[in-house]
């Protein structure tokens, strides 16, 4: 434990909070910015076992942003050069990857062995199948996400009765929703938020959630603002 020292001392986290994060498994949705970020604090910080889901290849233009990644990569599978990346980092945590875009039936395969799934892919239609399957399964899971100068992250717990889900708080926006390449994204803020995503993960695990809502980063006017979400009572995914 000499390597996490640090987070001994802290009464959030302790020994106690520490081997419940060392003892855990997360899938992670994505390998853009978002989830490079996140991978790096999460395996850093002695997460047991991370399984990365990203079925692209690296590309010049994500090396400002997408951290994991070096020029040598270019063309590789994002998953494999983060997984190589990340177990130089830390060779303690268990990495596996799975190279290909999920499908509801590739989560329902995987999510019944992880502790906490965190999407960080860059599609409504993705969020929204993480949070059917999440909402069956009983999973609890994170959803980050960012654009331009902007991010989002909420903490969802299905696992608790009365709480809302991903579509109670977005309702029913398009699956053509602007992406990054097309819209831009500045690389801090990916970073940001990711890391506010490994933080909402690695303090769920050690037993302290961070608040319900959604948490909105304006990077433009360095705010962050926080919005309660209602169980909506015509919800057609949790109602």
């Amino acid at each position: 434990m000499a390597r996490y020292s640090a987070h001994l001392s802290l009464a959030e986290i302790g020994r106690h909070g520490q081997q419940h994060i060392r003892d855990s498994h997360i899938a992670l949705i994505g390998a853009g910015g978002l989830g490079c970020a996140a991978a790096q604090y999460l395996v850093s910080s002695g997460l047991g076992t991370l399984t990365l889901c990203d079925f692209d290849t690296v590309a010049e233009s994500n090396l400002a942003r997408q951290i994991l990644y070096r020029a040598a990569d270019v063309g590789r599978l994002k998953v494999e050069a983060a997984a190589a990346s990340l177990r130089a980092l830390n060779p303690d945590s268990t990495l596996h990857t799975v190279a290909k875009r999920m499908a509801d039936e590739d989560m329902q395969n995987l999510f019944p062995a992880c502790d906490l799934v965190i999407d960080a892919s860059d599609n409504y239609g993705t969020r929204l199948a993480v949070n059917r399957n999440c909402l069956a399964l009983k999973k609890p899971w994170i959803m980050a996400s960012c654009i331009r100068m902007e991010g989002q992250i909420m903490y969802l717990r299905p696992d608790l009765p009365e709480q809302p889900c991903y579509r109670c708080a977005y309702g029913s926006a398009p699956d053509t929703l602007e992406d990054c390449p097309g819209a831009g994204i500045f690389a801090p803020v990916a970073g940001i938020v990711g890391a506010a995503a490994a933080h909402f993960a690695l303090s769920g695990l050690a037993g302290k959630p961070p608040p319900a809502g959604i948490h909105l980063f304006d990077a433009a006017n360095w705010q962050w603002q926080s919005l309660k979400i209602g169980k909506q009572t015509g919800c057609r995914d949790c109602a």
